[in-house]
Protein backbone atom coordinates (compact mmCIF):
# COMPACT_ATOMS: atom_id res chain seq x y z
CA UNK A 1 0.00 0.00 0.00
CA UNK A 2 1.36 3.30 -1.00
CA UNK A 3 2.27 6.36 1.63
CA UNK A 4 -0.49 8.29 0.20
CA UNK A 5 -3.31 5.77 1.08
CA UNK A 6 -2.10 4.91 4.29
CA UNK A 7 -2.07 8.47 5.25
CA UNK A 8 -5.52 9.10 3.80
CA UNK A 9 -7.18 6.51 5.78
CA UNK A 10 -5.21 7.69 8.85
CA UNK A 11 -6.40 11.52 8.59
CA UNK A 12 -10.10 9.27 8.63
CA UNK A 13 -9.91 7.09 11.05
CA UNK A 14 -8.71 10.19 13.68
CA UNK A 15 -11.87 12.07 11.60
CA UNK A 16 -14.25 8.81 12.86
CA UNK A 17 -12.18 8.92 16.85
CA UNK A 18 -12.89 12.79 16.85
CA UNK A 19 -16.68 12.02 16.39
CA UNK A 20 -16.72 9.10 18.78
CA UNK A 21 -15.21 11.26 21.52
CA UNK A 22 -17.85 13.96 20.95
CA UNK A 23 -20.45 11.23 21.08
CA UNK A 24 -18.91 9.93 24.77
CA UNK A 25 -18.20 13.67 25.91
CA UNK A 26 -21.35 15.59 25.40
CA UNK A 27 -20.79 17.71 27.77
CA UNK A 28 -17.94 19.26 26.65
CA UNK A 29 -20.06 19.74 23.64
CA UNK A 30 -22.53 21.89 25.57
CA UNK A 31 -20.25 23.97 27.45
CA UNK A 32 -18.89 25.72 24.24
CA UNK A 33 -20.47 24.07 21.45
CA UNK A 34 -18.68 27.18 18.77
CA UNK A 35 -14.88 26.08 20.23
CA UNK A 36 -15.33 22.53 20.15
CA UNK A 37 -16.63 22.75 16.17
CA UNK A 38 -13.80 24.93 15.53
CA UNK A 39 -11.33 22.75 17.44
CA UNK A 40 -12.27 19.69 15.27
CA UNK A 41 -12.28 22.23 12.14
CA UNK A 42 -8.62 22.78 12.88
CA UNK A 43 -7.53 19.84 13.61
CA UNK A 44 -8.76 18.66 10.56
CA UNK A 45 -7.23 21.40 8.69
CA UNK A 46 -3.77 20.46 10.03
CA UNK A 47 -4.23 16.64 9.22
CA UNK A 48 -5.22 17.71 5.57
CA UNK A 49 -1.56 20.00 6.02
CA UNK A 50 0.10 17.30 6.61
CA UNK A 51 -1.68 14.75 3.72
CA UNK A 52 -0.58 17.77 1.27
CA UNK A 53 2.82 17.51 2.94
CA UNK A 54 3.24 13.86 2.48
CA UNK A 55 1.59 14.03 -0.88
CA UNK A 56 2.20 16.76 -3.25
CA UNK A 57 1.29 15.62 -6.65
CA UNK A 58 -2.35 16.02 -5.10
CA UNK A 59 -3.82 19.78 -4.50
CA UNK A 60 -6.91 18.37 -2.97
CA UNK A 61 -5.79 18.20 0.49
CA UNK A 62 -4.37 21.57 0.19
CA UNK A 63 -7.78 22.59 -0.82
CA UNK A 64 -10.12 21.21 1.84
CA UNK A 65 -7.14 22.51 4.23
CA UNK A 66 -8.30 25.67 3.39
CA UNK A 67 -11.65 25.06 3.57
CA UNK A 68 -11.46 23.45 6.87
CA UNK A 69 -9.38 26.40 7.82
CA UNK A 70 -11.12 29.01 6.14
CA UNK A 71 -14.33 27.16 8.78
CA UNK A 72 -11.72 27.11 11.84
CA UNK A 73 -11.12 31.11 11.76
CA UNK A 74 -14.80 31.73 11.06
CA UNK A 75 -15.88 30.70 14.24
CA UNK A 76 -12.90 32.71 16.04
CA UNK A 77 -14.42 35.72 14.27
CA UNK A 78 -17.76 35.21 15.24
CA UNK A 79 -17.47 33.54 18.91
CA UNK A 80 -19.73 36.67 20.22
CA UNK A 81 -23.01 35.85 18.18
CA UNK A 82 -25.47 33.01 19.00
CA UNK A 83 -23.49 29.48 18.51
CA UNK A 84 -26.79 27.69 16.91
CA UNK A 85 -26.51 30.86 14.33
CA UNK A 86 -22.51 30.88 13.65
CA UNK A 87 -22.57 26.80 13.82
CA UNK A 88 -25.19 26.53 10.93
CA UNK A 89 -23.78 28.98 9.14
CA UNK A 90 -20.19 27.79 9.31
CA UNK A 91 -21.12 24.25 8.17
CA UNK A 92 -23.04 25.46 5.66
CA UNK A 93 -20.07 27.86 4.22
CA UNK A 94 -17.77 24.25 4.63
CA UNK A 95 -19.93 22.16 3.61
CA UNK A 96 -20.15 24.25 0.17
CA UNK A 97 -16.61 24.61 -0.63
CA UNK A 98 -16.07 20.52 -0.18
CA UNK A 99 -18.94 20.32 -2.46
CA UNK A 100 -16.74 22.55 -5.08
CA UNK A 101 -13.23 20.61 -4.41
CA UNK A 102 -15.35 17.71 -4.50
CA UNK A 103 -16.26 18.33 -7.79
CA UNK A 104 -13.13 19.48 -9.23
CA UNK A 105 -11.30 16.35 -8.34
CA UNK A 106 -14.48 13.85 -9.81
CA UNK A 107 -13.18 15.30 -13.44
CA UNK A 108 -10.14 13.11 -13.41
CA UNK A 109 -11.61 10.34 -12.23
CA UNK A 110 -14.51 10.25 -14.76
CA UNK A 111 -12.42 9.86 -17.72
CA UNK A 112 -10.95 6.02 -16.40
CA UNK A 113 -13.22 4.62 -14.19
CA UNK A 114 -17.00 5.46 -14.54
CA UNK A 115 -18.15 3.11 -11.31
CA UNK A 116 -15.56 5.25 -9.10
CA UNK A 117 -17.10 8.18 -9.83
CA UNK A 118 -20.45 7.16 -9.11
CA UNK A 119 -19.66 6.06 -5.87
CA UNK A 120 -17.87 9.42 -5.28
CA UNK A 121 -20.70 11.58 -6.43
CA UNK A 122 -23.18 9.28 -4.42
CA UNK A 123 -20.62 9.88 -1.06
CA UNK A 124 -20.19 13.30 -1.53
CA UNK A 125 -24.21 14.42 -2.46
CA UNK A 126 -24.70 12.12 1.15
CA UNK A 127 -22.48 14.52 2.80
CA UNK A 128 -23.99 17.85 1.39
CA UNK A 129 -27.30 16.56 1.69
CA UNK A 130 -26.54 15.27 5.59
CA UNK A 131 -24.64 18.72 6.02
CA UNK A 132 -27.18 20.71 5.01
CA UNK A 133 -30.53 18.63 7.72
CA UNK A 134 -27.70 19.11 10.54
CA UNK A 135 -27.39 22.85 9.92
CA UNK A 136 -30.95 23.48 9.95
CA UNK A 137 -31.69 21.11 12.91
CA UNK A 138 -28.67 23.16 15.21
CA UNK A 139 -30.02 26.28 13.90
CA UNK A 140 -33.73 25.62 15.61
CA UNK A 141 -32.64 23.13 18.19
CA UNK A 142 -29.48 24.01 20.03
CA UNK A 143 -30.06 21.11 22.58
CA UNK A 144 -28.91 18.58 20.07
CA UNK A 145 -25.94 20.27 19.12
CA UNK A 146 -23.07 17.49 20.61
CA UNK A 147 -24.97 14.76 18.51
CA UNK A 148 -25.36 16.48 15.38
CA UNK A 149 -21.62 17.67 15.31
CA UNK A 150 -20.96 14.25 16.02
CA UNK A 151 -23.49 12.69 13.20
CA UNK A 152 -21.73 14.98 10.99
CA UNK A 153 -17.79 14.28 11.69
CA UNK A 154 -18.91 10.91 11.85
CA UNK A 155 -20.76 10.76 8.15
CA UNK A 156 -17.96 12.35 6.55
CA UNK A 157 -15.15 10.28 8.66
CA UNK A 158 -17.06 6.79 7.21
CA UNK A 159 -17.35 8.27 3.34
CA UNK A 160 -14.52 9.55 3.12
CA UNK A 161 -13.10 6.14 4.84
CA UNK A 162 -14.92 4.47 2.30
CA UNK A 163 -14.08 6.28 -0.57
CA UNK A 164 -10.79 6.20 -0.34
CA UNK A 165 -10.40 2.92 0.51
CA UNK A 166 -12.12 2.01 -2.36
CA UNK A 167 -9.73 4.69 -4.95
CA UNK A 168 -7.05 2.51 -3.55
CA UNK A 169 -8.88 -0.89 -4.33
CA UNK A 170 -9.46 0.35 -7.85
CA UNK A 171 -6.04 -0.17 -8.56
CA UNK A 172 -6.02 -3.57 -7.98
CA UNK A 173 -9.66 -4.90 -8.44
CA UNK A 174 -11.42 -5.21 -11.22
CA UNK A 175 -14.84 -4.27 -9.69
CA UNK A 176 -14.30 -0.92 -10.01
CA UNK A 177 -13.02 -0.79 -13.35
CA UNK A 178 -14.24 -0.89 -16.67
Amino acid sequence: MKRTYVVQLIVDAVIIFLAMCNYMFPSVTMESPNMVFFLMMGTYAGLELCEYIFDNKRKEPLYIFAASATAAFAGIFLRTYEPNFVLSLAIVTWLLMIAIIKIISLEDIYENMTHLFLIKLTSMSILVLIGLLVSINIYYRISTINHMLAFMYLTYGTLEFGCDFLTYLSENVKFLKE
